[in-house]
């Protein structure tokens, strides 16, 4: 057991030696890790635990990996999950289609299996941190808000929520979206404690 995991991640994989491999990587990472084979066992953990990310192959038994998350999006049963990121990890090529559709419904990453884990774990210990900062943000001490306090805790939502948005982005973006000076984005980062890896 990992004593202080920073968060639990889904891994739909049919492929057991690389499951294995991966387990080993995400623990020494500091993660815990849920494993599905198939759409049904990946549907079954994300209505039984609380998950922070899902690593999602494309081929997967019963329907493809583009399905799944198609389902995870609209179907009700799982609209609390719409906000949680999803990195692609696939050994079959994907064609122009299947990664506008990934990307449409708001994948963070399409990796290869190729790729190496260093760069996997990285994209996740990202989106991981992104995904807990709005998922805990709203859940401000119920006390009464000076003005000033009220306005820092409206701005920092807003600056969060740019960041979460345009994740791969980088802070020229953000900024320019925002409509404010880089540098005042970074100070303002500062002042929030707010770190992107």
């Amino acid at each position: 057991m990992i004593p202080h995991p920073k968060g639990t991640l889904l891994l739909l994989e049919d492929d057991a030696a690389l499951q294995e491999n991966l387990a080993v990587v995400f623990r020494i990472a500091g993660y815990t890790t849920l494993f599905a084979a198939n759409a049904q066992e990946g549907f079954a953990a994300l209505e039984s635990y609380q998950i922070d990310l899902i690593v999602l192959d494309h081929q997967l038994q019963g329907m493809s990996g583009l399905q799944f998350f198609e389902v995870m999006l609209f179907d009700k049963k799982f609209s609390h999950l719409r906000a949680m990121p999803v990195v692609v990890f696939t050994g079959v090529s994907l064609s122009a289609e299947e990664k506008r559709g990934y990307l449409r419904f708001g994948a963070k990453a399409l990796l290869t299996k190729g790729t190496g884990f260093n760069d996997l774990v990285h994209i996740i210990d990202r989106e991981v941190e992104l995904y807990k900062l709005i998922a805990n943000f709203d859940r401000v001490p119920q006390r009464n808000f000076t003005l000033p306090e009220y306005l820092n805790h409206v701005e920092k939502q807003i600056i969060l929520r740019a960041l979460m948005k345009n994740s791969a982005a980088s802070q020229d973006v953000v900024a320019r979206e925002l409509g404010i000076p880089r540098s005042t984005l970074s100070r303002k980062m500062g002042e929030y404690q707010i770190r992107l890896k």
